[in-house]
């Protein structure tokens, strides 16, 4: 007997790219037809979520699925395609509202599931011990400063060794990176307080100096042992070099402390401009000269695309370090050199250019930009506001004025092509301004002023 005269329909039905021919009663509805034709094509659910599918004419519409084959017109030979709609399905209904209320928080919970709140749990961790880690070394440093003995440096330097041992460890063989890089900064905060205490008597820039240089080398040996958090170690190594590089110049020259400051923080903003050319050099992506050997050894796509996310990890880290750098230059140059006008307007212009560039529109290192510029307005702020020592309403009033346009200038939107361009000038006459504000912060005019050219 005919498959047609027995009530039944021969159509081959397409899911995706799998493909089955399956004969199907004419009068039945739709609706029903679809569980069968689901688990004859074998459709899977890797979330065991309910979905909803429709069949469907290549080109047409859905069939309604309270009609059948037959009054679809739908004969022997056709083609189908069985998919699932666009529009979710409707929420289910509760009669308790408890059960609703679980059912909400499940569903709100059931994205990160075990693994993430495993990471979160492990996230959290490593931020107590390095929290931990960094308070201890400065209750070391308060208790020990300017008596230190042999055996602080000795027991520091020991727990540098260690961590950076289990930092390899934890990477290379648990393939835990979280622990690695947990391990690499407790390293460099260890290494950067026994630089620190090395050098005996009181405090100076020479004990700035050798903390800068133990934290940016305690950086780049857990970079390399460890094999895991390139970008943040990158970015530590970056910032412990420049602040190594400015304690340098000032035990040279024993210039004060807020006049190196405010060096380093111009020096660490002109870096910052390069920052773009200097990251796709180091990843290799600079043009080359037309040479044969070059000519004959095209880079693949798939060493371009590499070199293209080395660029990109350079860059954010990069940035990230010297924004550090250029944001602590000017706190402490806000804070060593108060209350001269002329450090307190150094400091507001380095917030400014910092905020300024957080909200240039690149995407990458913007959390340094907007954290460093943050600190930085904030701390400049502080002392400004001790120092007037301005009545009560007053101050009210110019920190609401402060925080509203700190509010609006992160949450305003880009308007118009010429609103861009004059913030974009803006930050160019601030980058500007920085070089004669540092001259005038290091006594340059005065002293030419003084000078008898005559």
């Amino acid at each position: 007997m005919a498959a047609s005269e027995a009530g039944l329909c021969r159509v081959c039905i397409y899911w995706g790219a799998t493909a089955a021919d399956l004969a199907l009663p004419a009068e039945v509805p739709v609706a029903v037809l679809i569980p069968s034709v689901v688990d004859a094509l074998e459709v899977r659910h890797p979330d065991q979520e309910a979905m909803r599918y429709q069949l469907s004419v290549p080109g047409a519409s859905a069939l309604d699925a309270s009609t059948t084959l037959a009054q679809n017109r739908i004969g022997d030979g056709a083609v189908l395609v069985l998919s699932r709609p666009g529009v979710p399905l409707p929420a289910p209904r509760y009669v308790d509202v408890a059960h609703e209320v679980s059912a909400t928080l499940e569903g709100a919970a059931r994205p990160r599931g075990d693994d993430g709140n495993r990471r979160v749990a492990r996230l959290c961790g490593a931020a107590a011990a390095v929290v931990v880690s960094a308070v201890g070394g400065l209750a070391l440093l308060r208790n020990v400063l300017g008596a230190s003995h042999p055996r602080d440096v000795a027991a520091l330097g020991s727990a540098a060794i260690v961590a950076l041992g289990l930092a390899a460890i934890a990477h290379r063989v648990y393939r835990d990176a979280i622990a690695g890089l947990a391990l690499s900064v407790i390293a460099t905060v260890f290494a950067a307080v026994a630089g620190f205490l090395v050098v005996p008597g009181a405090p100076s820039v020479s004990n700035v100096l050798l903390a800068g240089a133990a934290a940016a080398a305690a950086a780049v040996l857990g970079m390399r042992l460890s094999g895991c958090g390139v970008v943040a170690l990158t970015a530590a190594a970056c910032f412990a070099a420049v602040i190594a590089a400015a304690a340098l110049v000032g035990t040279i020259s024993a210039a004060p402390v807020h006049v190196v400051a405010s060096a380093a923080g111009v020096l660490s903003l002109g870096l910052l401009a390069a920052a773009p050319r200097v990251s796709i050099a180091l990843a290799g992506l600079s043009p080359r000269w037309a040479t044969s050997e070059v000519a004959d050894c095209e880079p693949s796509d798939s060493s371009v695309s590499a070199r293209a996310v080395r660029a990109d990890r350079w860059l954010v880290s990069l940035r990230a370090g010297l924004s550090a750098s250029a944001g602590v230059g000017a706190v402490v140059t806000v804070l060593a050199g108060a209350p001269r006008p002329s450090c307190l307007v150094f400091g507001a212009v380095t917030a400014a250019v910092l905020l300024l560039r957080c909200g240039s529109g690149d995407s990458a290192g913007l959390t340094g930009f907007a954290v460093s510029g943050i600190v930085t307005a904030a701390t400049t702020f502080g002392v400004a506001a001790v120092l007037i020592k301005a009545d009560g309403p007053t101050l009210v009033a110019a920190t609401a004025l402060v925080a509203a346009a700190m509010y609006l200038g992160f949450a305003a939107t880009a308007s118009s092509p010429v609103v861009l361009r004059c913030a974009e000038a803006l930050e160019w006459l601030a980058w500007a301004a920085l070089v004669p504000l540092a001259c005038w912060i290091g006594g340059l005019y005065a002293a030419v002023r003084g000078m008898n050219l005559t």
